[in-house]
């Protein structure tokens, strides 16, 4: 078991099943299915998200910086982000993409990166020096306007 369901575990005084957990969740507002739920008790899950862990808080009564702390997260802030007054002046799409990184961030698990990744594959020359390109072997990355969905236009 994990060191988060030991807690879930040990804070389940009543012994709620995973259904009940559940639906004392989503009769606290929150969404949260009887199967992760089942999942979280016994040890069987994966990283948890912030909806799971703000439910498992609220139904359990435990608090949420020592939920993060247990499943090996920064439990320091418990409050939502809230960006400087200056963020007002942003751009629709430049607000989508300070949130995209914000996920991209915390999608990063371990401490590695895909920029560390990148680094990781650099190939070097005889002298060596690194080339910064990935090895041969490696497929190229599909191009700008493929990743957005756009057609590309041919190229003369």
């Amino acid at each position: 078991m994990s060191a988060l369901s030991d807690l879930l575990t040990e804070a389940n005084t009543g012994k709620l099943s995973a259904r009940s957990l559940a639906r004392a969740a989503r009769a606290a507002g929150f969404t949260l299915n009887h199967d992760t739920a089942a999942r979280y008790l016994r040890g069987d899950h994966g990283r948890p998200d912030e909806a799971t862990l703000l439910a498992l808080s609220k139904v359990l009564r435990i608090p949420l910086s020592r939920l993060r702390a247990a499943a090996a997260l920064p439990a320091g802030e418990t409050e939502p982000y809230r960006p400087p007054a200056e963020s007002s002046r942003l751009s629709r799409r430049q607000r989508r993409a300070i949130d995209e990184i914000i996920r991209a961030m915390l999608e990063n698990s371990g401490g590695r990166d895909e920029l560390s990744d990148r680094r990781g594959r650099r190939t070097t020359t005889s002298s060596g020096k690194s080339t910064g390109n990935p090895p041969a072997t490696q497929t190229s990355r599909p191009s700008r306007a493929a990743r957005r969905g756009t057609p590309e236009q041919p190229r003369n």
